[in-house]
């Protein structure tokens, strides 16, 4: 027999199927009640955990999907002055045996004058214009955030930012 297991579902379904199951089932605490199925077999994104024990408890499940997982952790920013963590980070996402796995943090820019940071106002600190695009990665996909459905908006900002 052939057969595979995909963790990953394409990209609208996580919130396609919460959908369709409140219109059958109803809204059911812990289950119907967001605006989007926990992707793959994550931890729930909102969960307080440490970015350890969300490894730990993660990396077993990757050897069963050979068509299609990932894990990640969130960071608030660029990890670029702390090499050392991301590196202790992804050396324990291979002691897990994680196939695929990701240390996500935002991306803002500015469209007008370029600066890129993390932007956590509606308009840049620089030249105070309103046109930031701001990059993130839902489901495995880098994107604009003005780009993602109800759905990935509502999972963004569940999430839970890993501290270390």
């Amino acid at each position: 027999m052939n057969y595979t297991l995909l963790a990953t579902p394409a990209e609208s379904v996580s919130g396609r199927f919460v959908r369709a199951d409140r219109k059958e089932f109803g809204i059911i605490p812990g289950v119907t009640d967001k605006q989007y199925y926990t992707n793959s077999f994550h931890i729930p994104v909102g969960y307080p955990i440490s970015v350890f024990d969300k490894i730990s408890l993660e990396g077993p499940y990757h050897k069963y999907c050979n068509a299609g997982h990932i894990s990640y952790v969130e960071m608030s920013s660029p990890p670029v002055k702390n090499p050392e963590a991301v590196e202790t980070i992804i050396k324990h996402m291979k002691a897990s045996d994680m196939g695929y796995a990701a240390i996500n943090f935002p991306v803002d820019y500015c469209t007008s004058c370029s600066i890129t940071g993390v932007i956590d106002q509606d308009n840049c600190p620089r030249c105070e214009s309103p046109e930031i695009r701001r990059v993130r990665r839902i489901t495995g996909y880098l994107s604009t955030v003005e780009r993602f459905n109800d759905a990935k908006v509502a999972e963004l900002n569940d999430r839970t930012i890993h501290k270390f």
